[in-house]
């Protein structure tokens, strides 16, 4: 068998007429017959391969009833065209060369025709002509073009910028620019995405994992694996997402916990596709990413999303060192949650400081733990708070107390939830009215592209042309303010159905863990983390009859009240009869 390293050109074929050409010789079928018979004449290689042949039908690219005069950008198929090349992964664009019947058919404009030339250098694109001595593959074509080369620098940074302008436009059409979408969506033969249904429900359950059940990233990594759920690159293939065979060294239902954190942290699961997040390679920070106008469909709503940033927040703030001793055995329940209201009464900050645990040695092997303002610390603060300190274990059971007798009263919970069942209708009513006002915004752009080819037509001026571009944008604007007022509608349900949930979750496991608290301190923070928002100390002066340990100074304060603010919905609250005023004079 002959073997050959020669390299099989694989070629697009633009085709382009415009009124007058298609009365006369021009037409589409003729120009066509004419570069595939171009392509059959290359012959073939010594392996019996095909020297050229055509990349597929679906890189024939037809401009019908467009003038040579027009930028190519406001040509439908070449725009195509180039959004094919350009939203292609590095080193998978899918042809090797674009064809012609005549060079005259790409442009009828020598500066038009330079910034194609420019484009197509750029992405290593070469041009055949089915007229003319031009084949980039050949030594003479390239020279040819070396000449127009030099005429081209003048317009080369020019045509860049257009170049990148163009696939902006294309990201705010809805086009997502990559081989394969997120995990969860798939593309649209005009690559918009929707939502692919079995990987979307997998997204929920990681979502409800995170927010409800409280597991870590791996330990949801690991369920996904035990459940033999095929990776995101896997199912991608799976479901004919991107070709190509696994790569997979692991097996294909292995999970990382890396993959779970990237999903809940991802807005393209809430509807926003953030783009500009790499500039020449190089990452760029997130307040200057930018994002498309275009409406993803949503998988996950706000409400859930926030949720979930919130915790994923609150895991990287909250080093381990904050939370544990410094031996790192013992966890301190209310780190982050414990606030001083002192501090803002005495003028010493504006935003109260977070109270933190300490521990003191008191025996060979035995500490005593205890929580104290977070401004007591005098080599760091001149102003120094004057709160004494707490007992952590004394504070702790407080609060798991008022905590406790929540979660053993399922009543309001009871009712709280046939009130949300009640709203069910109301909130599949508003779920399809959403829908609704988002098509209707992504359809404005190409309203604005339908006056706009009205315009170069001739049936409208300029004039009227701005002043219904003004119109449309004024019509999106209403649009957008009628849709944020419906999402809040449907997240302030969604978050409310979700704390139920994530609170009935912790009254069927609450009553094992708070039967053995050192055993469980960790499940019992991330809790107390979730069902509170913060547990403020308020303080008093010290008075002739409190009991503290060491010797009293003047102006101490001493704590004899906690405030609890909770996450839950007010409504099942205020029938809880929450917020706690909870009082313990003599600590």
């Amino acid at each position: 068998m002959i073997e050959s390293n020669d390299n099989q050109l694989r070629v697009a074929i633009y085709l382009r007429v415009s009124t007058d050409d298609q009365v006369e010789k021009f037409g589409i079928p003729m120009q066509k017959e004419s570069i595939l018979a171009l392509i059959k004449s290359k012959g073939k290689f010594g392996d019996d391969r095909e020297k050229m042949v055509l990349a597929g039908e679906q890189y024939i690219y037809v401009d019908e009833g467009i003038s040579g005069t027009l930028p190519i950008e406001e040509r439908p198929q070449f725009a195509r065209l180039v959004e094919d090349i350009v939203s292609a992964p590095e080193g998978k664009i899918p042809f090797d060369a674009v064809a012609v019947y005549k060079i005259d058919r790409f442009a009828r404009k020598l500066s038009i025709l330079v910034k194609i030339i420019d484009f197509f250098e750029q992405y290593e694109i070469k041009m055949l002509s089915a007229n003319e001595s031009i084949d980039t593959s050949t030594a003479f074509g390239r020279a040819v073009l070396g000449i127009i080369g030099v005429i081209a620098e003048l317009e080369i940074e020019t045509f860049k910028q257009r170049s990148s302008d163009g696939r902006i436009q294309a990201i705010k059409r809805g086009v997502f620019m990559g081989e394969s979408l997120p995990f969860g969506f798939s593309k649209n033969p005009d690559k918009t995405p929707y939502i692919q249904p079995e990987e979307a429900s997998i997204v929920r359950d990681i979502f409800r994992m995170f927010n409800q059940e409280l597991k870590s990233a791996q330990q949801i990594a690991d369920t996904l694996q035990e459940m033999q759920i095929p990776s995101p690159s896997e199912s991608a293939l799976l479901y004919k997402k991107k070709r190509g065979e696994s790569k997979k060294k692991n097996k294909q239902t292995f999970w990382r916990d890396t993959q779970i954190k990237k999903i809940l942290s991802d807005e393209i699961y809430i509807g926003n596709y953030l783009y500009g997040k790499t500039v020449k390679g190089v990452r760029q920070s997130k307040e200057n990413w930018k994002q498309s106008d275009y409406i993803f469909p949503s998988i996950i709503e706000k409400a859930d999303f926030a949720i979930a940033q919130r915790r994923l927040g609150s895991s990287r703030s909250m080093s381990v060192s904050s939370q544990r001793s410094k031996d790192g055995k013992h966890i301190y329940l209310l780190s982050g949650l414990l606030r001083c209201e002192q501090c803002v009464e005495q003028h010493r900050t504006k935003a109260m400081p977070y109270w933190i645990g300490e521990r003191k040695k008191y025996d060979s092997n035995a500490y005593a733990y205890y929580y104290k303002c977070g401004r007591r610390k005098v080599k760091q603060f001149s102003d120094v708070c004057n709160v004494v300190t707490l007992p952590a274990n004394q504070i702790e059971e407080i609060v798991l107390s008022q905590v406790r007798e929540l979660l053993e009263s399922p009543e309001p919970v009871i009712n709280y939830q046939n009130k949300l069942k009640s709203q069910t209708l109301a909130l599949e009513d508003l779920e399809t009215k959403r829908s609704y006002y988002i098509n209707l915004i992504n359809s404005v752009p190409n309203r604005i592209e339908r006056l706009k080819e009205q315009h170069e037509s001739g049936i409208t001026t300029l004039t009227e042309l701005q002043s219904k571009i003004k119109d449309q944008q004024a019509v999106k604007e209403k649009l957008e303010k009628q849709l944020a007022d419906i999402n809040l509608k449907i997240n302030k349900t969604i978050l409310s159905r979700s704390y139920l949930e994530t609170f009935k979750f912790f009254q069927a496991k609450y009553a094992e863990a708070l039967g053995n608290i050192e055993q469980n301190r960790q499940f019992i923070h991330e809790m107390l983390t979730t069902l509170l928002e913060s547990v403020i100390v308020k303080a008093r002066p010290v008075s002739q009859d409190d009991a503290i340990s060491g010797r009293k100074k003047e102006d101490q304060y001493i704590p004899y009240k906690l405030d609890l603010y909770f996450r839950l919905p007010k409504d099942m609250l205020q029938e809880a009869f929450l917020k706690f005023g909870v009082k313990n004079a003599k600590l």
